[in-house]
């Protein structure tokens, strides 16, 4: 249970970032109606890989707008976990998500009220507000400011987040917390994608460095690794299978150093 809900959090960030449709953030092509996926994960100890393990299985249908009305979670065996629904209103804006379990003792909603500039979505479980994240937007529709406050604590523990374009291209995310703060800097190529991406510290310092390849199709090919002391800490490479209107149905990821892919990823889609 505590893995189904932490992969929850995972596949409910990149919805809730900005008031895009979801096949046009994740830059599906050719309007497909249903799609499949299933993540599977390797088990590595002493850079050998025991096993593989389900890290998550969806089945997703999609409107007109691409964006989706059904989402339904499955376990290693098939077997359907969690179902989530969303409603939108007469502008095609999401209005409301609701994700439960099967016997409905795990209920999970998500209500959505739109300021002037952005969007407020609170999160509640079992009919118990456990947290508030509120988003400001610019004109392009890209989030500038995000701030999630947990609405448990008798203290005031946030995630406050700042975001910075240039060209309409994400270049710098500050981030504040309860324990301090760090900055991501970024270094996209012409089309966006983020050739670079460097971690610094409160203090200004290096932490990591990502340094990646995109193939044509703009999914990420390499990624390299590189410490605070420039030494480079892992390489990894991902290969992919396309459709006819180039999409992903297959990812498979490798790292160095270990023969197998760490992580195999397929995808069924129907247009």
């Amino acid at each position: 249970m505590l893995k189904n809900i932490a992969l929850i959090t995972i596949l409910f960030s990149g919805f809730a970032f900005a008031q895009k449709p979801e096949l046009q953030q994740n830059d599906v092509l050719g309007n497909p109606t249903f799609i499949e996926e299933s993540m599977q994960k390797a088990r590595i100890r002493m850079k050998f890989i025991e096993g593989y393990e389900t890290e998550y299985y969806t089945k997703s249908t999609y409107n007109k707008d691409g964006n989706p009305t059904k989402r339904d979670y499955f376990d290693e065996a098939g077997n359907k976990t969690f179902t989530e629904t969303f409603n939108y209103n007469e502008s095609n804006k999401l209005i409301s998500r609701e994700m439960k379990n099967n016997d409905e003792s795990l209920v999970f909603n998500f209500d959505y009220e739109y300021t002037t500039d952005g969007y407020i979505v609170t999160k509640s479980e079992n009919d118990v507000n456990v947290s508030k994240t509120e988003y400001k937007l610019d004109q392009n529709q890209n989030v500038t400011y995000e701030r999630e406050t947990n609405l448990l604590e008798d203290s005031d523990v946030f995630i406050e987040k700042t975001f910075q374009y240039q060209n309409g291209f994400l270049v710098k995310t500050l981030v504040k917390y309860n324990q301090g703060t760090y900055t991501l800097n970024y270094k996209n190529d012409a089309k966006g994608n983020p050739l670079e991406e460097t971690y610094m510290n409160k203090d200004n310092k290096q932490v990591n460095k990502y340094v990646r390849k995109f193939d044509e199709n703009n999914n990420i090919i390499e990624e390299t690794v590189i410490d605070e002391a420039g030494k480079v800490k892992n390489i990894s490479t991902i290969k992919y299978q396309y459709d006819d209107h180039k999409n992903w149905t297959k990812r498979t990821q490798f790292v160095k150093d270990i023969d197998q892919p760490i992580s195999n990823t397929t995808r069924t889609i129907r247009y």
